[in-house]
Parts: structure tokens; sequence; C-alpha cells
């Protein structure tokens, strides 16, 4: 999932700071530390992005402009190893290096802020960048030397998730019908995880400029939104119920 932030100085980060608890200490905080930096080695210090547990309810993980990733504690308690919560948060990472969060001008900083954790919409998250972000995710958790079937926990357990609140088509939905979700479904995804995990030990590697093609197609869809501004205010009341499941 990702949430489009209006500025490069994370207001989204204060305000989920100031909204939401943040575990820094004990075996949440660890974890996601461990596997943060051991999927960003060899990058310069720059360039890597830091990842924050928060106390929400539902089980979630997101990014957005800035150096940031923040995973649900309610979806890492419930994450076998540390492989299963490298892969979420390589997914998140993966975003970032698809170029999948384009600057925006500082105009929106009025409306960056309310748009805390409720942005997930069809022209900022859509399958096929949901896709791209989990092919490549599989890659770095490979590269970083973590077990991909035990990656690909994450999304088995998001599986039980979505059965548990009854979404059957967030399994197990037809093509047409994924077309009109953010995400697509979790049986599609397992499965193109677990295919290209075997092509990436052979060598196939997700291109990083994927993005590049449907970069008029993001403009656009900018400059729709932007008229929809005003709306992020009536969005204040729901800022504290980000989807039940999403990454």
């Amino acid at each position: 999932m990702i949430i489009l932030l209006a500025v490069s100085d994370d207001p989204l980060r204060d305000a989920i700071e100031e909204t939401f608890v943040v575990e820094r200490t004990g075996w949440a905080g660890e974890r996601v530390r461990r596997a943060t930096e051991r999927l960003q080695l060899g990058l310069p210090e720059a360039q890597r992005l830091e990842t924050l547990v928060v106390w929400m309810d539902d089980h979630t993980a997101f990014t957005a402009q800035g150096r940031t990733v923040y995973i649900s504690r309610r979806l890492l308690e419930r994450l076998p190893d540390d492989d299963a919560a490298a892969f979420v948060i390589a997914h998140e990472l993966a975003h970032h290096r698809l170029g999948h969060l384009p600057a925006l001008p500082a105009s929106w900083l009025g409306v960056a802020r309310l748009l805390l954790v409720r942005l997930e919409t069809a022209w900022v998250a859509t399958p096929a960048r949901e896709t791209d972000a989990d092919l490549l995710a599989i890659e770095m958790c490979i590269d970083a030397g973590y077990d991909p079937e035990r990656c690909i926990g994450a999304l088995e357990h998001l599986v039980n998730v979505s059965l548990d609140y009854g979404d059957v088509d967030g399994v197990l939905s037809a093509e047409d019908q994924a077309l009109r979700r953010s995400h697509p479904a979790l049986a599609g995804r397992i499965a193109a995880v677990q295919a290209h995990a075997a092509a990436a030990r052979r060598g196939v590697r997700q291109p990083l400029d994927v993005t590049l093609r449907r970069e008029r197609q993001w403009r656009r869809k900018a400059l729709v939104a932007a008229g929809a501004g005003a709306a992020a205010v009536c969005a204040l009341v729901i800022l504290r119920r980000p989807p039940r499941w999403a990454m």
C-alpha cells in the first residue's frame, strides 16, 4: 500500500507520531531495524529508509514520500519470523525504488497532514504497482539472504486475515474484479511471487524503470486528484481507520 505525501519534509511522520503509539524498543523495534538494515546493506546512508512500528488496529504496512516505512504492531506480531517481516518491509522499500512516490508541489502541504493513513485510492495504489513491488521485494529478500518461502508467509498470513473478515474476493477474485481493486487478489500475488522467486534465482530481474511507462498516466491522475483536495478535510474523522489489511 502507498500513501501519497505532498512534501519532502515528512509531515505525515510527524502526524503519525503525534496520533499513534510508536514502539521503538523491545523485540518489535529490534526486528524491523534488523530487517530494514539488512535489506539496505550497500546503500549510502542518505538513501536508507527507517521502519517504524505503529500501534494500529489493523494488519497493515504502508509508506509515503519521505524516508519512512510504517508497519502496524498487529501485523508484525502475527508474522512468524524475520523473513516474513522482511518481505513486508521490502515491499514498501520497493515502492520507493520503483518511483511510485513522485514529488508533488509544496502547495499540497495543507492537505498532506489530513491524508494521514486513509489515502489508499486507485490512483495511488494499483494492481500493477503492487505486483511490481511484490516482485522487486522478493528479489531484495533473496539478495539479503532471506528464505523466499518464509518471506511469502507474509502474504499467506494476509490470506487468513482476509478470510477472517469475509473478504473472499481479496483472496480469489476474478481478473475483471481484481482490476477494480487497489491490490491484486492474494492467491495471484502468492503465485506471482513464487514464480518470480524461481526466476530470480536464475538471474531474471525486475526492471527498476517499470513505472516510467506510466508517467503520463500518473501526472494526469495527480491533476484530477488535486481537485479533490478540499474533500480531504472530511476524511479527518476516519484517519484512525486504515484498511484492515494492506501492504
